[in-house]
């Protein structure tokens, strides 16, 4: 559940006293509805998280950092134009309401941004010095430079006391967070609370998406089996095709062209019956037993490649229906990828119904035993977007040395060197996503991306490169799982 009104009254006494007079370092927008504000106060600095997810809306302190997008969304870049090293001057309340506005002074300029908790309804604003309307977080009905008047307060008959998240019990294991909990109870207690909220959240949506594919590669699965099994039926009635082919040849001399149908005596059967085959009358008699041992080969082929695709299929229906049933009862199995959800993804910590789904990376991306990124190109023109559109020109540029492979970017900061072990790592991934990688060692050439360059006209992926310089690496396997797992780990 989103704060009520007595909620915001405790959380505001808190950070109220800390952040006046504070002046805002960096503004991030980590997730769709959600900004973090680092707000540099005398003698320490704290990152202030706002929420304007209409079941989580929330304001208060936070003791961890978030993974940010690798360019900031175009609300965040607005308010990082406007606010970021500006002073904080006052924080107040709408009284009983919803609304918190945090006053800015910025170049002798005051913006106020609005903080309007209000469950569907919420949102982020930013106001000018005469409150006119300049741009919010979600849309508004708002046009830019109307004054902006506050919603008319509407009392609830039922407004709770007591919250959740003040019955939370704040684990004090993680380094740093004893001294958090101590100078801010209340924001320790909401981010302890929301964050089990929304794990808890996120599990019940992706059991429901695997559910919906898992349904959905049911059905296909069973609909192909169906398919298999009818191209096996029909196949099934050329079995003794052979056998009338063969009786056909024995009496070639007596038919004639024109003939529908044929009497010919089973010699095959020990009753010796005697047998009607129907003939095609356009063709000779030759071209119509020709006919009965294509058939027969026909029936020969679906038996040799039919019955094992069906053995499979049902083999496969098997496995779904178990699937199904460990997640009707609530069961997740988050190593289970049927072919319908190999795509599926853990879902976004917050997903307005209104945002349109962010399209999939062309690169994978991996954490250095540094701590530094490295993204790896998926096809090669993903290789050209990373290289020439995603990489700046101080990043470090790696690729296996004369074969095809991935293009791989180490993040750098201009002037910043290269840790061994990040080369290393990187190194490693440039070998292993290469046609290198059966050999498992090979050359890898690396340099600043500055130094790489796109030929008029090549092919996607094909590059120049120039000062490069090379080093020999070897796959090794504690390397790779651990770079893999941290991989894994972003992705769950």
């Amino acid at each position: 559940m989103a704060l009520n009104h007595i909620d915001i009254e405790a959380v505001l006494a808190e950070i109220q006293p800390i952040l006046i007079g504070g002046w805002i370092q960096k503004i991030h927008q980590p997730q769709d509805m959600v900004l973090t504000l680092d707000v540099r106060t005398p003698g320490t600095s704290v990152t202030v998280y706002i929420c304007a997810e209409p079941r989580l809306a929330r304001l208060h302190f936070v003791s961890k950092k978030f993974p940010n997008p690798l360019s900031p969304p175009p609300f965040c870049q607005f308010l990082r134009s406007y606010l970021e090293g500006g002073r904080i001057e006052n924080i107040i309340q709408e009284p009983k309401d919803r609304l918190v506005y945090i006053t800015m002074r910025k170049e002798e300029k005051i913006y106020t941004l609005v903080i309007a908790l209000l469950g569907n309804r919420a949102n982020v604003l930013l106001l000018n010095e005469k409150h006119m309307f300049l741009r919010s977080l979600k849309e508004s009905r708002l046009q830019i430079g109307e004054k902006f008047i506050p919603p008319k307060h509407r009392s609830s008959r039922s407004t709770p006391i007591t919250s959740p998240w003040r019955e939370e019990k704040v684990e004090k294991l993680a380094q740093g967070k004893e001294s958090f909990v101590a100078k801010f109870p209340v924001s320790a207690a909401m981010e302890s609370y929301y964050d089990k909220k929304e794990q808890s959240e996120n599990q019940d949506i992706l059991r429901d998406q695997q559910l919906v594919q898992t349904r959905k590669a049911l059905k296909t699965a069973n609909g192909k089996l169906h398919a298999l099994e009818e191209d096996l039926q029909k196949a099934e009635r050329y079995r003794e095709y052979a056998r009338y082919g063969e009786l056909m040849k024995s009496a070639l001399h007596d038919l004639r062209k024109g003939q529908e149908t044929v009497t010919l005596t089973d010699y095959f059967h020990p009753d010796l019956p005697t047998l009607t085959l129907p003939m095609d009358s356009a063709k000779d008699p030759v071209r119509n037993m020709e006919d009965y041992f294509r058939k027969h080969h026909k029936y020969l082929g679906a038996q040799k490649h039919l019955i094992p695709r069906i053995e499979m299929q049902q083999q496969k229906i098997v496995n779904l229906q178990a699937q199904l049933k460990l997640l009707e009862r609530g069961i997740m199995d988050l190593t289970f990828s049927p072919k319908a959800t190999q795509k599926t993804q853990l879902p976004p910590t917050f997903r307005s119904s209104k945002v349109k789904p962010i399209p999939a990376l062309g690169y994978r991306t991996y954490t250095s035993v540094d701590g530094l990124s490295i993204l790896v190109g998926k096809t090669a023109k993903d290789n050209d977007h990373l290289t020439f559109k995603i990489s700046k020109p101080d990043d470090l540029w790696l690729h296996a040395r004369g074969t095809p492979g991935s293009h791989v970017i180490v993040r750098l900061e201009k002037g910043q060197t290269v840790p061994h072990e990040t080369l290393k790592d990187a190194a490693t991934l440039t070998l292993w996503f290469s046609d290198l990688r059966k050999s498992g060692k090979g050359e890898v050439i690396y340099t600043l991306r500055k130094f790489v360059k796109k030929a008029k006209g090549s092919k996607p992926g094909s590059v120049q490169v120039t000062r490069d310089k090379s080093m020999w690496i070897e796959c090794k396997e504690e390397r790779l799982e651990h770079l893999k797992n941290d991989h894994l780990s972003k992705h769950q």
